[in-house]
């Protein structure tokens, strides 16, 4: 396995999967930043050490692969897929993501993420089904 995907396989296995907050900086650079989580909004290691720990309350055991890498220069593409369930009713969660992650060395130095949040929060119950049908229909969710 090339050293940016086992690098990468290693960020979800240990900080999302087994929730060791402690090893983000082993795998994020000093200055890393982040991009994509919320929007254009660029993102902190104590802002994703929140969001890893608000993610990992709302789901059960979690499973994150990578079907699909591509590498280039110091750049890494991934495909990620996501298997849990919901902590609060057991409903199976299955959604995708994409990351490109620009590494210096065996770390992080610059991520832009995109996750299905809409089926996220459709499968935990926290949006109607279908919520994206309803809004491309110019109806509110309310």
């Amino acid at each position: 396995m090339p050293h940016k995907v086992k690098t990468l396989q290693g960020w979800y296995d240990e900080v999302w999967i087994e929730g060791n907050l402690d090893a983000i900086p082993k795998f994020l650079a000093p200055n890393a930043r982040s991009r994509g989580i919320m929007g254009d909004m660029p993102f902190s290691i104590e802002d994703l050490t929140e969001l890893v720990t608000m993610v990992r309350e709302l789901l059960g055991d979690i499973e994150i692969t990578l079907p699909i890498t591509m590498e280039q220069d110091d750049w890494l593409s991934a495909l990620v897929e996501i298997k849990s369930h919901s902590a609060d009713t057991g409903d199976p969660v299955h959604v995708f993501g994409q990351v490109i992650a620009r590494f210096e060395g065996n770390q992080i130095a610059e991520v832009y993420t995109g996750t299905d949040s809409l089926t996220l929060f459709e499968q935990l119950g926290l949006l109607p089904e279908n919520a994206m049908a309803i809004m491309l229909s110019g109806n509110r969710l309310r």
